[in-house]
């Protein structure tokens, strides 16, 4: 009787491909898109202490109210350009299995990479000292770091987010600093409470419990990757988000008349473009190009607080 293998010819399987997806990004909820007409224009802001003033609004009979004024200062945006593209033969097309589409699947690795570089520049941004104002930052070093005998986590991100103008909604930390700051014992009896067993240390926290212990509508942890060698070398995987936290506010739907900390400009939205060249290859090919422009911009830095090396 024949053995079982040689009644069988490989094939690709149907129903089942392997593929690493980077973890999702979290740039549009730190720095909202606001899509605008132009790739570069004027914008409105009004003058902060206009609108804090504290004022004698007492009026006499016959007196006239004691007048006050407002001011605005114009601000600009202006977009950079982003694309990535691949050529995909014709033939590559026509001799695929199931569940290969490759078509589908080159826009998406094209978008992938694209995404990549997108949370990157948004959290260079974020998690760069240089962003925010003298008096909403701290380095943390030594033992006062997370996790070291000295630390205050706890009180560092209250200190943090009360520090805001604007009191912060969104707390962003990088991976390796939520894996840390989730296990803590001061995080844990503050989340957990008479619930917590103090005798056997251990446990951990949730984004849940996170956010409502210091009351923020977002708790955004980033776990996306990137490759940190060169091309051609053994690749070697990076966080995109560094060993930082940075408490914000951050308005979801910003449009006139609102305030948060950062935009993303974006004149064209990211757009898939298709071509074919008939020229190439024995049946010709197809060119896949994604493409979108943006700004990542700062509109207002004292609505930031910035905790760098947050731990080790």
């Amino acid at each position: 009787m024949p053995e079982p293998r040689n009644l069988h010819v490989d094939a690709v399987l149907t129903n089942l491909s392997i593929k690493y997806r980077n973890e999702a990004m979290i740039w549009p909820a730190v720095m909202p898109v606001a899509k605008v007409n132009k790739r570069s224009d004027k914008f409105t802001k009004y003058n902060k202490a206009d609108s804090f003033k504290l004022v004698d609004d007492k009026i006499g009979p016959k007196s006239l109210p004691n007048e006050v004024d407002w001011g605005e200062t114009p601000d600009n945006y202006s977009v950079k350009d982003h694309a990535l593209g691949d050529w995909l033969p014709q033939e590559s097309i026509d001799n695929a299995d199931t569940p290969l589409q490759p078509e589908v699947d080159t826009n998406d690795f094209i978008n992938l990479l694209l995404d990549i570089a997108q949370e990157s520049r948004v959290a260079n941004v974020i998690f760069a000292a240089g962003t925010y104002p003298s008096g909403n930052k701290v380095q943390l070093s030594g033992t006062a770091q997370w996790g070291g005998t000295a630390d205050a986590p706890v009180q560092d991100l209250l200190t943090a987010i009360e520090t805001c103008f604007i009191r912060a909604n969104t707390v962003v930390m990088g991976a390796d600093v939520w894996t840390k700051f989730r296990a803590l014992p001061e995080v844990l009896d503050a989340v957990k409470g008479s619930t917590r067993y103090q005798g056997s240390p251990g446990g951990l926290a949730t984004v849940e419990e996170c956010r409502g212990l210091f009351e923020v509508e977002n708790w955004l942890v980033g776990r996306g990757r990137y490759i940190a060698t060169k091309e051609g070398q053994t690749p070697t995987y990076a966080r995109l988000w560094g060993k930082h936290c940075a408490v914000l506010y951050v308005e979801k739907n910003p449009g006139i008349k609102t305030i948060t900390f950062g935009l993303t400009f974006m004149e064209m939205l990211r757009q898939t473009q298709r071509d074919f060249d008939p020229k190439r290859g024995i049946k010709g090919a197809h060119y896949f190009k994604v493409a979108c422009n943006s700004d990542e911009k700062i509109i207002a830095s004292d609505l930031g607080y910035f905790i760098q090396d947050a731990v080790a």
